[in-house]
């Protein structure tokens, strides 16, 4: 295996390659994976530059072992493809995968040092100060924003995904290189913006504006508009192991709010979903204890609200709100 660039915290792992193997010798005589297969290993096999394709065939990979055949690079907008089509739990998917590879930024801000015992060590520093505003957290958010609407657009005319019709449309985006997979408060800011982000001290400001994610209606980058049109879920993938089972779990969907009424709606839209349970950032789900208890205060009336909340002050020796005296 080729050794990894040196300045690059972007390469494929030896855990990452020996699964790939496997994965790739499984999958070589079935119809839908021969021609992925054979572009990797036409285009050198496991190496880094072909950790897009790779993401491609993991995702198909873990399909397949669901019991289900996917269609790959199936029609999408105008002479477009999409990476994956199937059918899961009676519901349709498109499904269109991306890597969020190392920006030009963040290699300038990663640097060397060699000491004279002839150890190296290798630095990449994102500060909100430095003097190149693109080489800090803010910048690489908005490049994520930037990156993933520009999937949606070419040439002035919608791109990749179809108008909503039936099939739930998903965006699965390889994060592995954005903040070392980040958290979720990075995919709120990705996916919907700062202002959807409840905590100032996560929020994400570039040159003193709060950064505006792909969903919302403030961003007006190249593809958003398209995105807020046709893209049901974006799913951020950090994926931590590299074995059968391990890419469902490693996905935190955001919901766009834009094509999707309610919680329940957008819970219901990936009820099908079929690698696990999904996550929705946006539309957590619920325990059905307190569905229930929600379910039955929705009809109180607003004086009534107003006491039951002071009778649980009470009985959890709370201090009463200003709203309540």
């Amino acid at each position: 295996m080729p050794q990894p660039d040196e300045l690059s915290f972007d390469f494929l792992t030896g855990r990452e390659g020996d699964f790939m193997e496997t994965v790739m010798d499984d999958l070589k005589a079935v119809p839908w994976a021969k021609p992925l297969v054979a572009d990797i290993n036409k285009n050198g096999g496991l190496k880094g530059e072909n950790k897009a394709k790779l993401f491609e065939l993991r995702f198909g990979s873990e399909l397949h072992k669901a019991g289900i055949q996917p269609r790959y690079e199936v029609a999408g907008e105008g002479d477009s493809t999409l990476d994956y089509g199937f059918a899961s739990g009676g519901q349709e998917y498109l499904v269109e995968m991306m890597r969020l590879e190392e920006t030009d930024a963040v290699r300038a801000a990663t640097t060397k040092e060699e000491f004279e015992d002839g150890a190296v060590m290798v630095k990449r520093q994102l500060t909100t100060t430095a003097e190149d505003s693109r080489q800090s957290e803010e910048g690489e958010t908005l490049k994520a924003v930037e990156r993933i609407c520009q999937k949606f657009e070419r040439d002035g005319t919608p791109h990749k995904f179809p108008p909503p019709g039936s099939a739930t449309h998903v965006l699965l985006a390889d994060v592995r290189t954005l903040f070392n997979g980040g958290d979720k408060w990075d995919r709120v800011n990705v996916g919907l913006g700062g202002e959807y982000v409840p905590h100032e001290f996560f929020r994400r400001y570039y040159r003193g504006r709060l950064v505006t994610g792909v969903f919302s209606p403030k961003t007006t980058l190249k593809g958003a508009a398209e995105a807020r049109e046709r893209l049901h879920f974006i799913g951020f993938v950090n994926e931590q192991s590299y074995e059968n089972g391990g890419f469902g779990s490693s996905i935190q969907f955001i919901a766009n709010p834009h094509l999707f009424k309610s919680v329940e709606d957008a819970r219901a839209a990936l009820a099908g979903w079929p690698l696990g349970e999904p996550e929705i950032l946006n539309a957590p789900k619920v325990p059905p204890r307190l569905q229930k208890l929600v379910h039955a205060m929705s009809n109180l009336k607003v004086g009534e609200a107003a006491e039951l909340s002071q009778l649980l002050r009470s009985k959890w020796r709370l201090p009463s709100s200003d709203a309540d005296r």
